[in-house]
C-alpha cells in the first residue's frame, strides 16, 4: 500500500498569537520582526535564482529542457508542451481559477506582513487574512503518473487568501504574499509555488508582493528538483511564513485526496474534442466549450446521428453554465429547409428537438442524457436515454491524462 495514505481532506492551523489591527490603524513591527521580514526577501530571491539556474542548465533530473521551459517552442510547429513538473493532469485546471470554495475545505486566520507601500520594513505591520485550502477533482483515468504514484483519483489543490470585507481592495495598507514551503514524509522544506494560472512553470505569486484583492492560487512545484517536489495528491504540511516573528508561522496539515472516482470534473475547454461510442462506428459528437466572460461559459455540441430510416440527421445542443459547474443542461435543436453546399435560401428554419444534459467523469469520458423528438410534420428521430462516450483524440495539445 502506498505510504502516503489517502483520506478525507482535513487541515489543522497552528496557533496565532499576533493581535489583529484594522487597516486604518496598523501596528508597527518590532525591530526584530522588521529585520526578519527583510531577510525573508533575501532568502526568497536566493532560492528563485537557484531555480532559474537549474532551468537554464536543464538539470531537472529526467525532465528535458524543452518540457521544463514551456515558453520555448516545441521542436515541431503547434502547441507548447505541457509542464513536465505538473502536480496534476494538464486537463484539470483552466484560467481563471475558481473563487467559490467547495467542500471539503478548512480555513485558518493568518497574520500576514502588511505595509503602507513605503518599502520601509519599519513601517510594516500586520493584517489578518483567511487562508483556505480545498481541492477540485481532476481526471481519474487510473494511470500511474509522476504526481500520482498509485493511480488513484487526481485533484487540483487550491489555496485562497481572503482579505476581510472592510479591507478588500485597499491599497494604502495591504498584506503581502508569504513564503510557502511544505514537508512531506521524510522530505522537508520543499519550496511551494503558488500560481494564479494553472499548468505553467512561470506563473508565480512572488514573496512580499502586494495582495490588494482576495485571490485564488493553485499549489505547484518549481521547475527544479533542487528546491524539492511535493506530491499534492498526498498528505503534506503546508507552512505559511509571513516572515515577521517565528511564532506567526502557520502550518496546515493537509491529508491525502480521497479516491472518489464518481466525482465529476468542472467543465472547461479541455472537453472540446470529438466523442464517440467505441462499440460502433459512424456516429459521433463534436463538443466546443466557449468562454463568454469571467463568470460563464457555453457548451455547444453537434450530434451526428440518424433518423428511424437510417438517414443521417444532426442535432445541435447549446447551454450556458457558470464557470466551475460540472453539469450543463442544453437545449437540442435541428434545422429544416437546407440544401447541399449552400444551395438554399438565406438560412434554414430552426426547431427545438428537446434537452441534452452533459457531464464528464474524466477527461476521456463524457456522459450525456437526452430526451427529445422531431415533429411529425418535419420528421426526424425521437427518444430518451443516457450514453457514455469516449474521447476520440486530444485536440491541439489539450492533453488528457
Amino acid at each position: 500500500m502506498n505510504a502516503l495514505i489517502r483520506v478525507t481532506l482535513a487541515l489543522a492551523a497552528g496557533a496565532l498569537a499576533f493581535p489583529v489591527f484594522a487597516a486604518d490603524s496598523p501596528t508597527r513591527l518590532s525591530p526584530e520582526a522588521a529585520a526578519r521580514h527583510a531577510s525573508g526577501a533575501v532568502t526568497a530571491r536566493a532560492r528563485i535564482a537557484k531555480v532559474m539556474a537549474e532551468r537554464k542548465s536543464a538539470a531537472g533530473g529526467s525532465k528535458d529542457a524543452a518540457a521544463v521551459d514551456t515558453v520555448n517552442p516545441t521542436p515541431v510547429p503547434g502547441p507548447r508542451l505541457v509542464n513536465a513538473y505538473r502536480a496534476y493532469p494538464p486537463s484539470c485546471g483552466a484560467d481563471p481559477l475558481p473563487d467559490v470554495i467547495t467542500q471539503p475545505s478548512s480555513s485558518a486566520r493568518v497574520n500576514l506582513y502588511a505595509t503602507d507601500g513605503s518599502g520601509l520594513p519599519e513601517n510594516g505591520g500586520v493584517e489578518a487574512v483567511t487562508v483556505t485550502v480545498w481541492r477540485i477533482p481532476c481526471s481519474s483515468s487510473g494511470n500511474t503518473t509522476p504526481y500520482n504514484t498509485d493511480g488513484g483519483s487526481n485533484a487540483l489543490t487550491l489555496m485562497r487568501i481572503d482579505r476581510d470585507a472592510a479591507n478588500e481592495g485597499q491599497t494604502d495598507f495591504y498584506p503581502t504574499f508569504p513564503l510557502l514551503s511544505s514537508d512531506q514524509g521524510t522530505t522537508v522544506d520543499n519550496f511551494v509555488r503558488a500560481a494564479v494560472e494553472p499548468n505553467t512553470v512561470i506563473s508565480e505569486a512572488v514573496f512580499d508582493t502586494p495582495i490588494f484583492n482576495s485571490t485564488t492560487y493553485t499549489l505547484e512545484n518549481y521547475p527544479a528538483t533542487s528546491v524539492g517536489e511535493t506530491l499534492y495528491n498526498y498528505a503534506f504540511n503546508l507552512i505559511i511564513d509571513p516572515f515577521t516573528t517565528t511564532d506567526q508561522i502557520v502550518t496546515l496539515s493537509v491529508a491525502g485526496y480521497p479516491n472518489q472516482p464518481d466525482r465529476l470534473l468542472p467543465i472547461d475547454g479541455y472537453m472540446s474534442t470529438t466523442w464517440y461510442d467505441t462499440t460502433h462506428s459512424g456516429e459521433g459528437m463534436e463538443v466546443q466549450v466557449i468562454d463568454n466572460n469571467s463568470t460563464t461559459r457555453t457548451l455547444f455540441a453537434a450530434w451526428y446521428t440518424y433518423d428511424d430510416n437510417g438517414i443521417p440527421f444532426w442535432i445541435t445542443a447549446q447551454g450556458v453554465f457558470t464557470i466551475g459547474a460540472n453539469t450543463v443542461n442544453a437545449t437540442g435543436y435541428y434545422q429544416t429547409g437546407g440544401g447541399f453546399a449552400g444551395d438554399f435560401g438565406s438560412g434554414t428554419t430552426q426547431h427545438i428537438w428537446g434537452t441534452v444534459n452533459f457531464s464528464f467523469p474524466s477527461c476521456s469520458e463524457m456522459v450525456f442524457t437526452f430526451n427529445g423528438a422531431a415533429s411529425d410534420v418535419t420528421g426526424g428521430p425521437a427518444g430518451s436515454g443516457s450514453r457514455t462516450w469516449t474521447r476520440l483524440a486530444d485536440t491541439n495539445g489539450l492533453w488528457c491524462e
